[in-house]
């Protein structure tokens, strides 16, 4: 049996005992770097869910695949937006005067093969399309709370059309 003098016990205990001080002081150094991290990040945005959604986009792609001149008598503010959903172009027509009048010719790639016009007035009376046929409908005096959509019937817009006259209006003239 061999026997530890007492002075090397001693030393032994004490780098056991300053070897764990420093691991509590390390840690307790770690929590405290944490906090403080932690702390100084309490105005940035940070929420996991948001890493996995894709953004949303502002709106419909807009797109040039019609030639649209306007015809009215008072064209200030009227514009005309394409765009597409799915295999239909739609075309959003917005008229602050509420009368108005278009002539759409098509590009490169000919007519599209569906054709939405979403009306942006305030209540649509009247609205008539003429190419190889012509189509007239009304959808009263009641106020529109949303755009009217209006899809145009096969056969009003032949292949060889050579343009599609549009004219609206609204019922407060």
């Amino acid at each position: 049996m061999t026997r530890i003098p007492s002075s090397a016990s001693a030393s032994s205990t004490r780098s056991v005992g300053s070897g764990r001080t420093i691991a509590r002081l390390a840690a307790a150094a770690t929590i405290g770097a944490l906090t403080l991290l932690l702390a100084g990040c309490g105005q940035w945005s940070w929420n996991p869910v948001k890493w996995f959604q894709r953004p949303a986009l502002a709106g419909p792609l807009l797109v040039e695949v019609l030639s649209i001149e306007s015809q009215s008598g008072s064209p200030t503010g009227e514009r005309f937006e394409q765009s597409w959903d799915g295999a239909r172009l739609v075309i959003d027509v917005h008229s602050p005067s509420g009368i108005g009048k278009a002539i759409l010719r098509p590009r490169d790639r000919g007519w599209p093969l569906r054709l939405t016009f979403r009306m942006h007035v305030s209540a649509l009376e009247g609205f008539e399309a003429r190419a190889a046929q012509n189509m007239r409908i009304s959808l009263g005096s009641d106020p529109l709370t949303e755009p009217a959509s209006i899809d145009l019937p096969y056969g009003v817009v032949a292949k060889d059309s050579e343009q599609l006259e549009v004219q609206w209006v609204d019922h407060y003239r």
